[in-house]
């Protein structure tokens, strides 16, 4: 009699349930865009990205009594989360930023927590005039600092977009090291790809992508082309009325270009120089897509840009509102289309390097990974 012996069934493994919690504004909602693509490509985890917007976020009223977005942020977030821990608990939660999480502390203490942010609010704070951010009392800058510090300490990992965000965390909010993971939010390097073949002939295509046209260095770059007269044109991705009141011969503006679509892709590959001159950031997106797309950068150092471009390597670095130093800058590249290339091959071998979205959230899911196991210590070592 023949014997038959059954081959084993294996039972797939359950996929770990991770919510994302995200705030969606300025280049969050394309953070949370670029995180959803990603996800879709794990069937081992079971995900639900949450945006929060205030007075927008469906399902949620907003808190009576105040207009403030911090409040009105972490309050929306403090009601998503509660929603969802009553459907079921996810095995890691990610929120972003930090202001979405102030008033999420009881969540964070049953859920594996790690808190994304671009920016501590000490950070702001250098920047605030730009920002027409105001401190306030030296009692209730320490009341709010106090409370910051004890969502950050309460997470079980800290995502920082930037060294220079890491760097407070630690230093002004008294984080351990071992818990804070610089990973920058990274870009598609498979949608955003240097040029191929020949540019079109005509002049020189500046390109400049900012919705806070005034903050973002918008009125300096278009007195910074004047001198250079028929050499350029300037393309604006940008719907505010400021930058609409500077179109002309010379300058195109493009509102309501949507991010990652095929209009922005196709005007980053006919540019030949990327110009973002702001006066304040803590990291701006938009310089990773110049990189991805091969292109050399004007800009200036604040915030966390250092750690993208490298003055005289990737790009040209300038003083925030000095239009005369951005236009030399400008004329420089203008007349020099070697170093245009030089300078955009380095940036985007230094984007597939340090700036692709896929392997940059692979980091992050596997910090979440870490978090949900069952043996996982306070802090995280991925």
């Amino acid at each position: 009699m023949a014997c038959y012996l059954a081959e084993p069934v294996t039972t797939p493994p359950t996929p770990r349930a991770y919510l994302f919690v995200i705030e969606d504004g300025l280049g969050h909602a394309v953070h949370a865009m670029n995180i959803e693509r990603v996800l879709q490509g794990h069937s081992e985890i079971s995900s639900r990205v949450l945006r929060v917007r205030p007075g927008e976020t469906p399902g949620v009223r907003p808190l009576p009594g105040t207009k403030n977005w911090s409040i009105q942020t972490s309050w929306a977030t403090r009601r998503l989360c509660h929603r969802q821990l009553a459907e079921g608990r996810p095995d890691a939660l990610f929120i972003h930023t930090q202001v979405a999480a102030l008033f999420a502390r009881s969540t964070m203490r049953a859920v594996p927590t790690v808190v994304s942010l671009d920016a501590t609010p000490l950070n702001m704070d250098t920047m605030a005039d730009a920002y027409q951010h105001r401190r306030q009392a030296a009692v209730v800058e320490r009341f709010k600092l106090e409370v910051d510090r004890r969502v950050l300490v309460e997470a079980r990992a800290i995502v920082t977009w930037s060294r220079w965000a890491a760097d407070s965390v630690v230093r002004d909010y008294g984080v351990p090291p071992d818990r804070v993971h610089v990973i920058h939010p990274g870009v598609d390097v498979n949608r955003f790809r240097p040029r191929q073949g020949e540019r079109d002939p005509g002049p020189v295509r500046i390109l400049f992508v900012g919705g806070d046209f005034e903050r973002k260095g918008g009125a300096d770059l278009l007195e910074a082309i004047r001198p250079l007269d028929d050499a350029v044109e300037l393309d604006i991705v940008s719907s505010s009325p400021a930058a609409l009141a500077g179109a002309g011969a010379r300058v195109r503006v493009h509102p309501g270009v949507g991010a990652n679509s095929a209009t922005m892709t196709d005007l980053y590959r006919r540019a030949d120089i990327f110009a973002l001159p702001t006066h304040a950031d803590a990291l701006a997106l938009v310089l990773a897509e110049a990189m991805a797309s091969g292109l050399p950068i004007v800009t200036t150092q604040v915030g966390g840009i250092p750690e993208l471009v490298t003055d005289g390597h990737n790009g040209l670095v300038v003083v925030p509102g000095r239009a005369r130093q951005l236009s030399e800058a400008l004329r420089t590249l203008v007349a020099r289309p070697d170093l245009r290339q030089l300078m955009g091959e380095r940036g985007r071998r230094r984007a597939e390097a340090e700036h692709d979205v896929d392997r940059n959230c692979e980091r992050i899911f596997e910090i979440m990974g870490h978090l949900a196991s069952p043996a996982s210590p306070r802090s995280s070592p991925v």
